[in-house]
């Protein structure tokens, strides 16, 4: 025993030396498996004089992983002996050791361990082997043994010899029986769920009784002079309701004591939590009422002192369960209309309970009644969707509660503001985090809003009158009093002079708050649109109008002037999110932007508010017509010029490219080109303005290059971020423009809304940011940076742009990550997409380069596997993107590209690993289906219209019919041929012979790679054609297919050697001799059979394919599909 003692001494003692812990943390774990460890520790733990705590605690602990290596019911070979043994110590300590001063001395943890131990052994031995186990703790603690229901003057439950001290063991043992046996917070095994069932319906049968005859015992004798113990006795009672015969606690000498003890402040507490929980007692309707009126638990609590806070909160969860489950047997269908009809009188009875509970300062009182007051709520708005007449009653409690949520929605007066200078400091970022009582507070009110507006659904008019009222009060008051940033209440008390900070934002969120319900029902539309108000009350204008009088109120009353955190930030809110008031009220645009630039607008005393101002600008600009910018273009510059000042602080950086301050920042930067960019400003002015703005920045990143090396730059963190703060401010300027006009028929062209001015300005930006890019390409921010960049000049500048993109690329490639790639193959697709055909030999230039970086990549993880699901999902993504560039390619009809010198011998290697690789990977249903498209595209091209007569984008077997009939033909004929102007773009001759030879190999890798694959994609182990994304894949397939039996038609052949004028084009179904197509002769003759196809079959399906449409192929390419895997 002494060595256990000190082995546990030194692994608990921090300033034992590593070697001796680790020495005694393995001997603890050699006596706890060891076979005689437990009886070593029995012994030790009970052994007089005691031992060490801890190392009772050790012994316990043995012990209790002992009786666990029993199993569940106890039934290992040799349990029995053991479980017995420890059951006759422990028993025999407890009424020997804790029968006195001993259990007062005894530390709590060991105290509450022992009893858990005793828990865990009777869960093993009863009732089989220990059928006495919740008899015997009674009789522990002197109880007498009393199995019936207490009587109903409680008689006949005598006091014995009752000891305190083990009444309290008594408590600790059943509480912590709960948590092993019902306490659904704890995870359980089946096995063990399954021997907790058959212990409760024993318990249920032979000790329930008894155990409530004790929990009498104990309140009715040890109440008044052990409050500790009454309490654990109410806290068992309340835990126990759930699963016994509520009779044996809900009956006369019960519920007497109970309710005494409500009136008793030392367990009013408890005793309410305990008649909540047996309230709360899942019961049918019927049984639930009569219980209920059995309690009469409304007339209780309407008499009790809930003058404080704790206990008014107990008093008002039981009010909330009771409105709750008055709630349900009202609307219970299965319930008989008597019933319903008292359960509705009975809770009719409760509301004003609810209303006084819901009145209460504490929030936390308020909020305990919140689920009634939902429900109750909720029955209201069916029985108004119904036509059912509120009662008298219904309708006082609706006019009475909705005053008072109003009322709740404010801020505390106390309700603690940090001061300026603590908002400046706290935060780098000049943004404080939401603290706990903030983020309670929105909840609060959320919760309240949602009450707010069912009243609104329930009673129109009722709401208008309370919630559209307030606020025109409150903006009146400010109008005529002003308001205060300071002080919180009305100067001369609620409604009378100068404005508290507190109302004046509740003016403001009822604002919010009207506009939101009305937009709630259509949207809203100021320009005159008519639609129902919610209910039907009333016209949509007329409703709409209030609102515009309502927000015309707020705007005058000057309430924005308040330099309160509170005020402004949901002003300018209130102004962006009903944006629309501006297109009738165009007046009102000058004072606003007025306030947002302003004191109390982006120069903000408080720094933690002034980033949400900014993006609220950024919107607003974003409302007013280019006419209204250009009028305050100089103005707005001037007054935001101040803020635009760049300086980068890498503790800001954050998760996901976060950069602080300086991301709301660039919200100043776009609204700044936004107010720059109206045809209507003068050039001069313009120039003038944005000279203003970029030479800062021009300076900035030129002075940061020239102080050091590009290897000095690279090694400086602060110089890097102030270098991307300086590309991505420009980037933000040019984003403010609006992005070149394209032209539908052919594609986007010059920026005609730019000035030459403002163009040569942005092409030296765009100089600048290539130079620093390919200076110091290795960096990720720098990448990023130009990345933005100059993706916001492509789409500004247009084809202008275009010579900047082989250098971007180039640079971005040699270093990107696998993230920047994704975002590098959507700036390609967009570019091919916005800038055909004109990108075509900058996408030639660029092809292979790109291809080899995704492969690189792609080939790099195969090799090495993905590091974690993270890179896995990662390059998924990229799979994805890359097949969706290439498909961007032939959608823009620039398939030529790939026929270009330099790129048209690798035309094969470009695509065997989509084919082989990517199509068959069914672990990525989107990328295989991507795959397949992308071949069916390339097969359009060089198989099917190898002269460039039809557009790609459209060319698909169903619209084939379409293009075939002779207006379509016409049609195409005249219009620009976009595949062929980008194959003069780039000196390829579609009808050349080296151009020919490239499609045959092709076609030769078609026959035999992709046609193979067609098969075996879809009948590889894994895939599963009842997927609904399996299915999109096997459609994919048969379009695919389809669109190779097309290319081997005749017709086509010949199309391919004769410059027609757009040929007519075959679709399905092809109908005609198959044996004369190429391809349905060797898919009938050579492909099915070599896979195992026989011959009738293989003949079967090629007709199939010849006679079928698509959807019908796909039908029966599934029934083959499906017939090929069972035989």
């Amino acid at each position: 025993m002494e060595q256990i003692e000190e082995a546990v001494r030194c692994a608990l003692d921090p300033e034992s030396p590593h070697d001796v812990k680790a020495q005694a943390t393995q001997y603890c774990d050699q006596v706890k498996q060891s076979p005689e460890g437990w009886q070593v520790c029995l012994q030790l733990f009970t052994k007089v004089p005691e031992r060490r705590s801890e190392t009772r605690l050790f012994a316990l602990q043995v012990v209790e992983a002992m009786i666990a290596d029993t199993g569940v019911r106890g039934s290992a070979n040799g349990a029995a002996d053991k479980l017995e043994t420890t059951r006759k110590v422990l028993l025999e300590f407890v009424s020997t050791q804790y029968n006195g001063d001993r259990y007062r001395s005894e530390p709590g943890f060991i105290k509450n361990t022992l009893a858990h131990t005793i828990t865990v052994l009777g869960l093993a031995m009863y009732p089989a082997q220990w059928p006495t186990f919740v008899k015997d703790m009674i009789g522990l603690a002197g109880i007498p043994d009393a199995t019936g229901p207490v009587s109903e003057d409680g008689a006949g439950v005598g006091t014995g010899s009752l000891q305190p001290q083990l009444a309290d063991f008594l408590i600790k043992v059943l509480s912590s029986l709960d948590e092993e046996m019902v306490n659904r917070a704890v995870p359980r095994g089946a096995e063990e769920l399954a021997r907790n069932t058959e212990i409760k319906d024993a318990m249920r049968v032979a000790d329930v009784g008894r155990m409530a005859n004790a929990w009498y015992t104990v309140l009715s004798q040890l109440a008044g002079t052990h409050a500790e113990l009454a309490r654990g006795v109410l806290q068992l009672m309340g835990a126990y309701v759930s699963w016994i015969d509520i009779n044996l606690v809900v009956n006369q000498p019960f519920m007497r004591i109970l309710f005494e003890l409500l009136r008793v402040p030392a367990l009013r507490c408890a005793a309410c939590h305990c008649l909540t929980s047996i309230v709360g007692k899942g019961m049918r309707p019927m049984e639930k009422l009569c219980l209920l009126q059995f309690l009469g638990v409304v007339d209780a609590m309407a008499q009790l002192d809930a003058s404080d806070a704790e206990f008014a909160e107990e008093v008002g969860r039981l009010a909330n369960v009771t409105g709750i489950e008055l709630t349900s047997i009202w609307t219970d269908k299965a319930a008989s209309g008597e019933a319903q009809a008292a359960a509705c009188a009975m809770l009719e009875q409760l509301l004003p309970l609810l209303l006084s509970f819901l009145s209460h300062s504490q929030s936390e009182v308020s909020s305990a009644v919140f689920p009634a007051i939902n429900d109750v709520l909720g029955v209201l708005k069916k029985l108004q969707r119904e036509g059912v007449a509120l009662s008298a009653v219904q309708q006082q409690f609706l006019t009475q509660i909705l005053p008072v949520l109003v009322e709740k929605l404010q801020y505390r007066d106390d309700y603690a503001w940090p001061a300026p200078s603590d908002a400046a400091a706290g935060d780098s970022d000049g943004s404080l985090d939401e603290d706990d009582d903030e983020a309670m507070f929105s909840e609060l009110r959320h919760s309240l809003r949602v009450f707010i507006d069912a009243i609104g659904q329930i009673a129109p008019e009722l709401y208008d009158s309370v919630v559209l009222a307030t606020a025109q009060d409150i903006f009146r008051q400010c109008s005529q009093y002003g308001v205060s940033a300071e002080r919180a209440g009305d100067e001369g008390g609620r409604g009378r002079g100068q404005l508290g900070w507190v109302r004046a934002e509740l003016g403001i969120y009822l604002t919010q708050a009207f506009g939101e319900r009305l937009s709630s029902s259509k949207g809203l539309r100021f320009g005159g649109t008519r639609f129902a108000q919610p209910n039907g009350a009333g016209s949509g204008t007329l409703a709409i109008a209030t609102l515009k009088d309502l927000l015309t109120m707020m705007i005058q009353s000057g309430i924005v002037g308040s330099s309160h955190p509170a005020i402004a930030p949901m002003y300018f809110e209130n102004l962006v999110r009903f944006g629309g008031y501006f297109e009738v009220e165009r007046d009102a645009a000058a004072p606003v932007l007025q306030s947002f630039l302003g004191a109390t607008g982006v120069h903000h005393q408080y720094r933690s508010v002034r980033p949400r101002i900014w993006y609220f600008l950024h919107r607003f600009v974003k409302l007013l017509p280019a006419p209204a910018l250009a009028t305050y273009s100089s103005d707005f510059v001037s007054a935001v010029a101040g803020l635009l000042k760049i300086s980068a602080d890498p503790t800001s950086i954050g998760a996901g490219s976060n950069y602080g301050l300086f991301d709301s920042q660039l919200c100043l930067f776009e609204a700044c080109g936004m107010v720059l960019a109206p045809p209507s400003l003068e050039d001069s002015t313009r120039m003038a303005l944005l000279q203003y703005l970029f030479d800062p920045l021009f300076t900035g990143a030129q002075h940061t290059m020239n102080a050091q090396s590009p290897d000095q730059l690279l090694q400086d963190q602060r110089a890097l971020l102030q270098i991307h703060h300086y590309l991505t401010a420009i980037g933000s300027i040019v984003k403010g423009f609006p992005d070149v006009r394209a032209d539908k028929a052919v594609s986007a062209s010059a920026p005609e809304q730019l000035s030459a001015s403002t163009m040569q300005v942005f092409l030296k930006a765009a100089d600048m940011c290539v130079a620093i890019l390919e200076a110091l390409c290795t960096s990720h921010l720098v990448r990023e940076a130009a990345r933005f960049t100059l993706s916001r000049m492509l789409s500004v500048l247009g084809a202008e742009a275009l010579p900047y993109l082989p250098r971007l690329i180039d640079s971005l490639v040699s270093s990107c990550a696998v993230e920047e790639l994704l975002d590098l193959l959507g700036l390609l697709g967009l570019a091919v997409f916005k800038f055909k055909p004109y990108v075509a030999p900058t996408a030639s230039k660029l092809l292979l380069p790109v291809i080899s970086k995704v492969y690189g990549f792609l080939d790099q993880v195969a090799q090495t596997g993905a590091t974690g699901t993270d890179e896995a999902v990662l390059l998924q993504d990229l799979r994805k993107a890359y097949l969706t560039w290439i498909a961007a390619i032939f959608n823009s009809d620039l398939d030529s590209i790939f026929l270009a010198p330099g790129n048209a011998q690798h035309l094969v290697t470009i695509f065997q690993p989509i084919a082989t690789q990517l199509a068959a990977d069914h672990s990525s249903p989107q990328s295989q289906r991507l795959a397949f498209g992308v071949i069916t595209k390339a097969i359009q091209a060089w198989l099917v219209d190898p002269l460039g007569y039809h557009t790609l984008a459209t060319l698909t077997p169903a619209a084939l019919a379409a293009i075939n009939s002779s207006a379509s033909a016409s049609s195409e004929s005249s219009r620009p041929r976009l595949r062929q102007a980008a194959a003069q773009a780039l000196g390829v001759s579609l009808g050349s012979d080296s151009a020919r030879e490239t499609r045959e190999q092709f076609r030769q890798f078609v026959v035999s790679s992709v046609l193979p694959a067609c098969f075996a994609a879809p009948t590889q182990t894994g895939f599963d054609l009842a997927d609904a994304q399996a299915s999109l894949v096997v459609a994919e397939i048969a379009g695919l297919l389809q669109m190779m039996l097309l290319s081997g038609a005749p017709d086509v052949a010949d199309s391919a050697a004769t410059a027609m004028s757009a040929p007519q084009m075959l679709s399905p179904p092809i109908g005609g001799d198959l044996n004369q197509n190429q391809c349905a002769s060797y898919m009938s003759t050579g492909l099915l059979p070599e896979l195992g196809c026989p011959a009738n079959m293989a003949t079967e399906f090629v007709q199939a394919l010849g006679s079928l449409d698509q959807k019908q192929f796909k039908k029966y390419f599934v029934a083959f599909l499906n017939n090929s895997a069972r035989s």
